[in-house]
Order: structure tokens, then sequence, then C-alpha cells
């Protein structure tokens, strides 16, 4: 068992007030993974069987959240010469079962020493985003909190169906949950429209479920306590999830003022994963591709609408997650987020508290009795959301990982 760990004389930078203003120093004990207590710093305290890091007044901020992430497919950022997204797709889905886990456990260490403590993994081939979950809770190895969808929910021959579980009809569907539940899934993910990754081999803006599949899903996690998710592009699919009742939708390119306005009245999340968009529209990535007339097409289809759609619903007050989806990076989701308008502190909101609210994940600030995700930097990170990225040490799993101990995780030492 780890033994408690004590963060003597930190300043915790409130999320959840406005301002988010640093709270005096303070001394954090953590128990079991949890943040036990936070209490008045007293120089010199020791704690019996405690571990004591003496931090000096740096600054302690809630670990970073991605609610929406592919593990295993990382490698699509950057197909190389000659090869599209689909192409790349198909050499990343010819891996092994050990080697695709490999390349997920890889790619969770490197989210984790840029601050990233929660990641939920939205669909992974052979579904190794529940054992990688699983091995990390169980503390086999370090990582980040994994919420893992399983496999996708995909119509026969649709989206991503070559890592995504294959259903049609409302009691196909609702056997497709169950599976996930009991493969150690925490949230159901649905593709309710086509995408970008077997272009031009399907269309992005077709609703690939009808509603009496997707009512079957939601009404089905519901029951099972599950959260649902919705990748949908064009606002027909779009409204149809939000109409059935999914949770979160993922991407939304296409959405209008009356989805909008739904969304705020239902209370529906939103992880545009803008950055990933922006990246598959690229002139850099297609023309390295062979396919360089994609760029205008991309850009003028799917990125310059899609802003548009972010900033409604950031002007809705719709609660935004952060997402890189496969393609993306973290930092410039970030920034994409405030060139549509959402203002620094919400956008550390959005990296935090409010992705942890979209992930179910009891985190997302440094309170007592929260999951102790936290991050350590050496200088006030609030003015620069970007600097939130680069911190000193992270605690995670009841562990202190310094920046030596961060960067040989990643591979950069």
């Amino acid at each position: 068992m780890t033994r408690p760990l004590v963060l003597a004389g930190a300043r915790v930078v409130q999320v959840d007030v406005p301002g988010m203003e640093p709270t005096d120093p303070v001394d954090i004990t953590v128990e079991r993974g949890r943040i036990a207590s936070i209490g008045p710093h007293r120089t010199g305290r020791r704690v019996d069987g405690a571990t004591v890091v003496d931090v000096e007044g740096r600054f302690v901020v809630p670990g970073l959240v991605n609610a929406h992430d592919h593990l295993y497919s990382k490698e699509l950022r950057d197909p190389g010469p000659g090869m599209d997204i689909r192409a790349k797709r198909q050499q990343i889905d010819a891996r092994s079962e050990a080697s695709t886990l490999a390349t997920m456990l890889r790619n969770a260490w490197r989210s984790m020493a840029t601050g990233v403590l929660v990641v939920r993994d939205l669909g992974a081939r052979h579904g190794l985003n529940t054992e990688l979950a699983s091995v990390i809770a169980e503390g086999t190895t370090p990582g980040p909190v994994v919420v893992a969808a399983g496999r996708p929910i995909v119509m026969t021959g649709g989206h991503v169906h070559t890592f995504g579980r294959e259903a049609d009809g409302p009691d196909e569907c609702r056997k497709a949950v169950r599976e996930q539940r009991k493969a150690g899934a925490k949230v159901i993910k649905v593709m309710a429209s086509g995408g970008l990754s077997n272009f031009p081999h399907e269309d992005y803006t077709v609703c690939e479920f009808v509603d009496d599949e997707l009512l079957a899903i939601t009404a089905e996690a519901r029951k099972l306590g599950m959260p649902t998710c919705a990748h949908a592009f064009g606002t027909d699919a779009v409204a149809a999830a939000i109409r059935c009742g999914i949770d979160s939708i993922e991407h939304g390119v296409h959405l209008d003022e009356a989805t909008v306005a739904e969304m705020a009245a239902k209370g529906t999340s939103y992880v545009p994963t803008m950055a990933n968009m922006a990246r598959i529209a690229s002139p850099d990535m297609n023309d390295r591709a062979g396919v360089p007339e994609r760029a205008t097409r991309f850009t003028a289809e799917i990125v310059e609408p899609q802003r548009a759609s972010v900033a409604m619903a950031i002007e809705a007050g719709i609660r935004v997650g952060v997402g890189t989806d496969s393609t993306g990076v973290y930092d410039e989701e970030l920034a994409a987020l405030m060139a549509a308008g959402m203002g620094p502190e919400r956008v550390i909101r959005a990296a935090t508290i409010d992705g942890a609210a979209i992930c179910r994940v009891d985190a997302g600030v440094v309170r007592e009795g929260r999951l102790a995700l936290l991050g350590v930097h050496d200088a006030d990170p609030r003015p620069d959301p970007l600097s939130w990225l680069a911190p000193a040490a992270v605690v995670s799993g009841g562990r202190w990982f310094d920046r030596g101990q961060l960067a040989a995780l990643a591979g950069d030492g």
C-alpha cells in the first residue's frame, strides 16, 4: 500500500471560485489516492509513516482532463508521406494486442507528463482501453485515470467499424451496451454519424443510427448507471443524439441555434476537438498524403463551420470539455477554444472541473475527499492556460512524480 503523502506549504489554485485566487500556504495530505485533509501549513511538519514533500509555496492545481482521446491511435497525428488517415488507421489496426497495449501505455505516460491526469478514452482496438484502465487503477503501473468506453457502438459497416462493436436494431444495441459494461467500460460511446478517418468512402454528414436504436442505447446505459456520448458531425446527427438523451456531443461540427438551445435546455455537454479537425484539414498533412485538395474542402466544410458552432455553444453557456481525439494536441485545443471566444478562466475550468464532470470523475478541483490528481507549478500558472501543460511535478495514484521522473516515463529522459 502506498504511504500517505504530505505536500507541505502548497498554494492551492481554486478553479471553482471567481478569479481562482490561490490560498495561503497549506499542507495537503493524500491517503489512498484521495485528498484526506487540507490544513494550515506548519513549518517542519512530520507525519508518522508519511512521505513529506516540501513544495515551498509552489502552486498546486487540479490535474488536467482530456475528455476525448484515443490512446491507441495517436500516430494518426502524423501519418507520414504518402499516407492519409485511412491508410494509417489500417496500419495501426494491424498491430497485435500486445503491441497495441504497449503503445497505449506509452501514450498514457506522455499525457501524465504534461499534467493530463484524466483521460477519457473513447474507443480502442480490441477494447484494450478497459484493460489499461484496470492495470493503472490497480497500481500495476503509474498513469492517469483512464475512463474507458471499451469499443464504440457502430452500425454494421459504420464509422470506425474496424475497432467498434457493430450493432443493428434496438435489441442488438442494448446487448452492445451490456457487453461494454461487462468488459469494464465506464462510459458508452455511439457513432451517431460518419466521420473523416474513412474519407472519401463514407459521408460524415449521414446519421448512422435511427432514433429507436439511439433510445435503446441511452436507456440501457442509464439503467446501468453509465453516461453516454455520441460522435456526431452534422446537425441531423447531433439533433438526434440530443433528442434521444445522449449526455455529451463529440465534435459537433454543424450546430445551429435550435440545436444549441436544446443542448442548453437539456444540459448536454460538448467536446468539440477543434485542434483535431484543424490538423486533419491542414495543408501539411494533406500535401504529404498526396491529396492537397482535401485541405481546402475540409477547411470550408469542417473547420470554419465548427468555429461558429463552438462560439455559439460558448455564448449559450454550454459545458465544454477539452479533448484532442487522435490527431489533436492539448495546447492547440486550449488555444482554439480561446480563439472561439472562451476566456482564460473558463478554458482552465473546461480543462479541469468541467472536464471532470463530463467524465464523471471525482476530481477537477483541489478539495478534501476528491481524488488527488494534482499538478505542481513553480510559478502561478493562472495568467497562461498553456503553462498548465508544463508541471514541475504531479501527484497521481497517491505518488509524487518530479520532472525527471515524468520525463523518463514520457521517453524524454
